[in-house]
C-alpha cells in the first residue's frame, strides 16, 4: 500500500510538473508570438490590413506592434495634424509594394513609387522615444516643421521649426534607401531665430543609421537663419552612423547659414561615403560651412566628397576634436576650402585629404587668445588655382603638419600674426607656388606630377619616398604605407606598377 501511495504521488507530481511546463510553453508562446504583417494602399479600408484587403496607413500604424512589419504600396500618402505620419514603436515600413493580392511579396521602390506627402502643411515622419524603426523606400516630400518646435535644438535658440522631413529626438532609427525632397524646417518672417533640418533632423539619435538617402533639394529655413538645409544632427550621437547618402543641392538659410548639407558632428558619429555637392549656406554665398559644418565634437567623418558647394567654407570645423580622413574637397566655388576655428581639447586631426581648387585659402586655420585653436595635418594634398594660400594662419594657433603638399598658390603658408602662432612643417613640398613663405623643416621642392584628379602622384613625382614616418599605415585609397624605399608625400602612397590614373578605382559616389 505504501509503495502504491508512494507511486500515485510521483505521478501527481509528475502530471503537474507537465502541466506547468506546458503552461509556460503557452505563456512564452504568448510573449514570442510572431511579428505580424501588415498591407496598405492609398485608398485601403478597413482594419484588415490583409494583402487582399488591405487597410489604410493609419489603421495599419494604429494596430502594429514593436517588431511588425508594414508594406505600403505605390502612391501618396497625406495626412492630418502635425505629421503624416508618427512613429512611436520598433516597427518597419516598407516602401514600393507592388500591390498584388497573391504570390510572393513583390518590392521596388522606383517601379512602384511611394510618396509620403507633407503637402507643405506639416512634417513628414516624426519618430520619437527609446525605440528602433525602420523607414525604407520612400519619397519623403513637401514637409513643413514650421512651429513645430517641441524637443528642438534648445529651445533657448527660440527655433521656428524643425524636421521638415524627418524628425528624430530620442529614438534609434534605420533610415534607408529613401528620397528626401523638397521639405523646410520652417517658412516665416524674419524674427532673428533659426531653424534646423529642412530633409532629415536628428536630436540625440544614438545608433540610428542614416544609409542610402538621397537627401535634395531641403531648406532649413527659407525666412531667416538656418542650419542643416540637408541633414542636421544634434546632441548626442554614440554609434550615430551618416553613410552613403548623395546630400545634393540644400540651402540652409536665407539670412545666416550654417551647414548647407550636413550641419553637426556629435560626440561618436561617423559620417562616411557620403556625396555632399551643389549645396549652399544661403542665397549671397556667405555663412559657415556650404557641405559640412560642426560645432564642437569629436565625430569621424571619412571618405566624403565634396564639390561644387557654395559659401564662405566648403567645410568648417569649429571647436572640433574630430578626425577627418580621406575626404576630397574638390572644386568647391567658396573663399575657403576647409575652415579651421578655435579648439576646446586637442583639436582636430585631418588625414590623407584631398583640398583642390576650392577657394582662396585651401585651408584657414584661426584662434582667439580666449579660444586658441590647434590641429594636426598628416599626409594632406593641398592644390590651388594658381593664386590664393595654401594654408593661412590667423591669430592663436598651433598647427602641426607633416608630409603635406602644398602646390599651385601664390603664397604656400603664411602667418597673420606671427607672434601669436606657432607652425610646425616638416617634409612639406612645395611646387609651382610664387612665395614658399614658410617652408618648415626637410622640405621639399619638386614636382609632385600630379594626375588631374588632384592627388594621385604621377611617376617620377617628387613626393615619393621623401616623407616621414607619421604614423600613418594607409593613404587615402586604402594602399598601404609605405611602398618602397619610404613615405610618400600627400594623400596618395604611389603603387609603383600603376600606369593610368585610378580616381574612381574605389569611388562609386
Amino acid at each position: 500500500m505504501r509503495r502504491y501511495v508512494l507511486s500515485a504521488l510521483a505521478l501527481a507530481l509528475g502530471f503537474g510538473l507537465a502541466l506547468a511546463v506546458l503552461a509556460g510553453f503557452g505563456a512564452m508562446s504568448q510573449v514570442r508570438a510572431a511579428p505580424s504583417v501588415w498591407f496598405v494602399k492609398p485608398d485601403g479600408a478597413g482594419t484588415a490590413c490583409t494583402r487582399a484587403n488591405p487597410c489604410g496607413l493609419q489603421a495599419a500604424l494604429t494596430q502594429a506592434s514593436d517588431g511588425d512589419t508594414l508594406y505600403l504600396a505605390r502612391g501618396v500618402y497625406t495626412g492630418t495634424g502635425a505629421a503624416v505620419i508618427t512613429i512611436t514603436k520598433s516597427i518597419t515600413l516598407y516602401g514600393g509594394w507592388d500591390g498584388a493580392a497573391s504570390g510572393p511579396v513583390v518590392r521596388d521602390p522606383v517601379a512602384y513609387p511611394t510618396t509620403l506627402d507633407g503637402e507643405g502643411r506639416r512634417r513628414v515622419v516624426g519618430i520619437t522615444g527609446d525605440i528602433t524603426p525602420t523607414l525604407d523606400g520612400f519619397i519623403v516630400a513637401r514637409g513643413n516643421g514650421t512651429g513645430l518646435t517641441a524637443d528642438c535644438a534648445g529651445s533657448s535658440n527660440n527655433p521656428d521649426g524643425c524636421g521638415g522631413g524627418i524628425f528624430v529626438y530620442g529614438a534609434h532609427p534605420v533610415i534607408v534607401n529613401n528620397v528626401i525632397t523638397n521639405n523646410v524646417a520652417a517658412v516665416g518672417i524674419s524674427d532673428f531665430r533659426t531653424s534646423y533640418g529642412g530633409g532629415i533632423y536628428l536630436r540625440d539619435a544614438s545608433r540610428a543609421v542614416i544609409r542610402g538617402n538621397v537627401v535634395i533639394s531641403n531648406v532649413a529655413s527659407t525666412s531667416d537663419d538656418g542650419t542643416g538645409g540637408g541633414i542636421c544632427l544634434y546632441g548626442t550621437g554614440s554609434g550615430l552612423v551618416v553613410e552613403a547618402n548623395q546630400v545634393i543641392n540644400n540651402v540652409a538659410g536665407r539670412n545666416t547659414g550654417w551647414g548647407g548639407g550636413i550641419a553637426g558632428g556629435p560626440n561618436g558619429a561617423l559620417i562616411q561615403g557620403n556625396r555632399v555637392e551643389g549645396n549652399r549656406t544661403n542665397a549671397a554665398g556667405t555663412g559657415y560651412g556650404a557641405g559640412l559644418y560642426q560645432w564642437f565634437g569629436f565625430a569621424t567623418y571619412r571618405d566624403n566628397l565634396l564639390r561644387g558647394n557654395i559659401g564662405k567654407h566648403a567645410v568648417y570645423l569649429g571647436h572640433s576634436n574630430s578626425r577627418f580622413e580621406g575626404n576630397h574637397i574638390l572644386d568647391n566655388p567658396t573663399d575657403t576650402g576647409l575652415m579651421l576655428s578655435y579648439s576646446s581639447g586637442p583639436g582636430a586631426v585631418l588625414v590623407n585629404n584631398v583640398i583642390a581648387r576650392s577657394g582662396n585659402k585651401t585651408v584657414e586655420a584661426y584662434g582667439s587668445i580666449g579660444w586658441p585653436l590647434s590641429a594636426t595635418l598628416l599626409h594632406n594634398t593641398l592644390v590651388g588655382a594658381g593664386s590664393g594660400t595654401g594654408i593661412y594662419v590667423n591669430g592663436y594657433v598651433t598647427l602641426a603638419l607633416t608630409n603635406t603638399i602644398v602646390a599651385s598658390h601664390t603664397w604656400g603658408i603664411t602667418v597673420t600674426f606671427p607672434a601669436s602662432a606657432t607652425v610646425s612643417a616638416d617634409h612639406t613640398l612645395f611646387w609651382a607656388n610664387s612665395s614658399t613663405a614658410i617652408t618648415g623643416t626637410n622640405p621639399v621642392f619638386g614636382n609632385p606630377r600630379l594626375f588631374p584628379d588632384g592627388y594621385h602622384l604621377g611617376a617620377g613625382s617628387a613626393a615619393m619616398d621623401a616623407g616621414a614616418d607619421a604614423g600613418v599605415a594607409t593613404d587615402i585609397d586604402g594602399d598601404r604605407r609605405p611602398i618602397g624605399a619610404g613615405y610618400d608625400i600627400g594623400a596618395d602612397e604611389r603603387r609603383h606598377t600603376r600606369f593610368l590614373p585610378i580616381v574612381m578605382r574605389r569611388r562609386s559616389y
